[in-house]
């Protein structure tokens, strides 16, 4: 009976190690293979078998800087564009991460948020990119019907440089940025409930910000939504 008992272990160990790598890999896609879908904070498994969940929803945002693109802001010294996102219902955490250049990666499909300008420019140069940097800021808008009026930031929430650890990134050094932002109840400037979020994009580097881009947010509700204007925003959630 130990000896069973001994063998049903390893046995067990091994599948769930196995199970672990294999949900490992797929959030480990090389060039050409598709977005990895982003995962959350959580674990599931335990031990060394361990494995970040992934989230319930993916919600992706295409987008192209070029020489055309009107900075909305500078941050220390360099251009920077805002995306404005609406959160429909309180969250317990929120993903956001943006990788830089889409290329072959992935190609927009039903359901995602694309820019005016995205398939033009990225079919004509698909090689350009810029060290991603990103901040996620809180905004004072918790009525739909004000959205337009972009409102003014409370707090910022998250900002990264190169913390992606979703993508395996071949075609550069690791420049992609990922946050992942967990809803603080006893905070009120930390919770993330229902309202108007604004993403700020730059460049870590020196220099103008420049190539395709593609921002996903993850989450564990549906129904969020990106913009590159309060305008366009308040449209689509209104």
């Amino acid at each position: 009976m130990k000896l069973l008992n001994q063998a049903l272990l390893i046995a067990s160990t091994a599948f769930i190690s196995q199970t672990a790598l294999a949900a490992f890999n797929l959030n480990k896609l090389t060039s050409g293979d598709g977005l990895p879908r982003l995962t959350s904070s959580n674990k599931t498994g335990f031990g060394f078998a361990s494995v970040r969940a992934p989230y319930i929803e993916n919600t992706n945002y295409f987008g192209y800087v070029d020489k055309n693109s009107k900075a909305d802001g500078v941050i220390k010294g360099k251009n920077a564009f805002f995306l404005y996102v609406w959160i429909p219902a309180a969250a317990d955490e929120i993903g956001v991460r943006m990788i830089s250049p889409v290329g072959d990666l992935a190609s927009p499909e039903k359901g995602d948020f694309v820019h005016s300008n995205y398939a033009k420019a990225s079919k004509a140069d698909p090689k350009q990119w810029f060290d991603t940097w990103l901040r996620v800021e809180r905004m004072d808008v918790i009525d739909p019907t004000n959205i337009k009026t972009g409102g003014k930031v409370l707090n910022v929430l998250d900002e990264d440089d190169d913390g992606d650890d979703t993508y395996e990134e071949k075609r550069h050094s690791k420049y992609n940025s990922l946050v992942r932002i967990k809803s603080e109840l006893s905070s009120p400037t930390k919770a993330l409930v229902r309202g108007l979020y604004r993403i700020t994009l730059t460049t870590y580097k020196k220099g103008d910000v420049a190539g395709s881009f593609v921002t996903t947010i993850g989450s564990n509700i549906p129904g969020i939504k990106i913009a590159e204007s309060p305008e366009k925003l308040h449209q689509l959630v209104n």
